[in-house]
């Protein structure tokens, strides 16, 4: 009955299923191109990285076109070097000295006197204790000091500067200075984030007294990935993250036993941040294994195992990933409608991690499957329209990354057409979070999602032990497991798509066919 309604619906069926079968294909090559050249330019030597990573603005006379003005901003960014940011054995042995950092945590009061006292000057003692063989202090601590856990390097600051510069080239509209209608500054509770942001402020405005800086509890930072979501597990930072005991060793022997030889140590995908921190340190102040040094075929594949892992890691879950990502976007959208019909505040400045920008990339279906590398960018522009006769007075926005224009897909409005040709990306500002976000702005519906636990093991090692025991495969069916899990998601969701599209046309079809018996309707739909 189907084929006998001619061509439309069979080419209706095929683009369905091409779309989506296009679609993961894209994702499933995007995220292996990435792990060609993994962590591709983690170290963003300062300025080229920050000049290259940042948007050109529109011209004037493309906005006088377009009729349109830009009225705020919002810049989403990663700190700049910082020292190792967990206590993890890489090789054996470690020897790290990280001592070149500029920055110091203070502790000090305000009112006290009339002459404000000096702060201490706080020094951090045995950051690292599980590197240290010999203990020469008291027995159980060394009493070296350095720098401290994920604490900024000497690097940071040529760093941050360059991208302080690029924020004032792009948007020369900033306010001169910092007040609570024109600026808002967020942070982390972190030391490296929090000094990232004072260093941006203070080349963007100079020594400016009592500027405020917003931030939450580490424990309970969205920004962070911390606030409470037993649903989303609780690897959510990379320095968490831990494969199975005999995952890598299963899925990656020979690599494995040449790691094991070479390093001493049983390979985890974290051991990543030590690769990358001697690199980017050029290592003054971590040195590798003679068969570990950059640019070597072990490096390089340690590396590219371990961008492989997180992507799964991360992609394997998109409930979670959306949970953890929503409070974030809805905070960004909150300020995207305040500039967008109060003007204010002109600039939104957010200092976060990795991971978060990671997360709710991925969350909004744009992460390449690259890792975000330090002073990572992410810009939202708003804009309003500047001609005051229109009847419409409508916003937009633009979202970049890398300093590339990202077009949601769900983002579908008349200002493609009228538009877009002449500002690339653009779209409306009702139309920047995705449909799956919508219960979660009821925050007890959010809380209540959050409060479910996952029944499925949360590590890899046991997605990978059940493929072991339920599958019968054949290199296909392991060629299969390989691809990045959020390709299988995309499939399932396409078939369902698919389904539901048939449904729908058979019963178009039962609605048109007179000639087709109850009893044969009713078998056809059945099956």
């Amino acid at each position: 009955g189907i084929w006998l309604r001619g061509e439309p619906f069979r080419f209706k069926m095929l683009r369905v299923l091409l779309f989506f079968a296009g679609a993961a294909g894209a994702l499933a090559s995007t995220f292996e191109d990435a792990q060609r050249l993994p962590f591709k330019g983690y170290c963003a030597k300062a300025p080229q990285a920050q000049q290259s990573g940042f948007p050109e603005a529109p011209p004037a006379h493309v906005l006088q076109e377009a009729k349109l003005q830009l009225s705020g901003i919002q810049l989403v960014f990663r700190h700049g070097a910082r020292d190792l940011s967990s206590d993890k054995p890489c090789f054996k042995p470690m020897r790290q000295a990280f001592k070149n950092c500029s920055v110091q945590t203070l502790v000090s009061f305000t009112g006290l006197s009339p002459s404000e006292p000096l702060p201490l000057v706080r020094e951090v003692l045995d950051a690292y204790p599980l590197r240290e063989l010999h203990l020469p202090g008291s027995g159980y601590t060394s009493g070296l000091r350095g720098c401290g856990l994920g604490v900024l390097l000497d690097a940071a600051i040529p760093q941050t500067k360059a991208l302080a510069a690029e924020l004032r080239r792009y948007f020369p509209r900033l306010p001169a200075m910092p007040s609570r209608n024109t600026t808002r500054l967020y942070s982390t509770g972190k030391l490296r984030t929090e000094a990232t942001l004072f260093l941006m402020q203070r080349e963007l405005f100079g020594d400016t007294p009592g500027v405020r800086l917003f931030s939450r509890p580490v424990s309970s930072d969205p920004w962070d990935l911390n606030q409470h979501c037993p649903r989303a597990g609780l690897a959510r930072h990379a320095r968490h993250y831990k494969s199975g005991p005999n995952l890598i060793t299963r899925r990656f022997p020979d690599f494995a036993r040449r790691w094991k030889q070479a390093a001493g140590t049983d390979f985890q995908p974290g051991f990543k941040d030590c690769l990358l921190v001697a690199t980017c340190s050029e290592q003054h102040t971590l040195h590798l294994p003679q068969l570990l040094q950059p640019g070597s075929p072990l490096f390089k594949e340690a590396l590219r195992v371990s961008l492989k892992m997180y992507q799964e890691h991360y992609m394997r879950d998109p409930e979670a990933l959306h949970l953890l990502a929503a409070p974030v976007l809805i905070e960004l959208e909150h300020f995207m409608i305040m500039q967008a019909t109060q003007g204010s505040p002109l600039l939104a400045m957010w200092a976060t991690h990795d991971t978060t920008i990671l997360v709710f990339l991925a969350a909004l279906g744009v992460w390449d499957g690259q890792w975000p590398p330090y002073t990572d960018t992410v810009v939202l522009e708003v804009y309003k329209e500047s001609d005051s006769t229109s009847l419409s007075n409508e916003s937009y926005f633009r979202f970049l990354h890398h300093g590339v224009p990202v077009v949601f897909p769900w983002c579908e409005t008349q200002e493609k057409e009228i538009r877009s040709h002449l500002i690339p990306g653009l779209c409306n500002v009702k139309s920047f979070l995705p449909p799956w976000i919508t219960p979660y702005r009821n925050l007890q519906r959010l809380r209540d999602a959050c409060a479910r636990t996952d029944p499925v093991g949360t590590d890899a090692e046991f997605l990978y032990e059940d493929h072991l025991l339920h599958s019968q495969s054949d290199g296909f069916m392991e060629s299969l497991w390989s691809r990045n899990s959020c390709v299988m998601y995309a499939l399932s969701c396409g078939v369902f798509m698919f389904l539901g599209y048939c449904w729908r046309e058979l019963r178009e079809l039962s609605n048109r066919n007179s000639q087709f018996g109850s009893a044969q309707l009713e078998s056809l739909l059945s099956s």
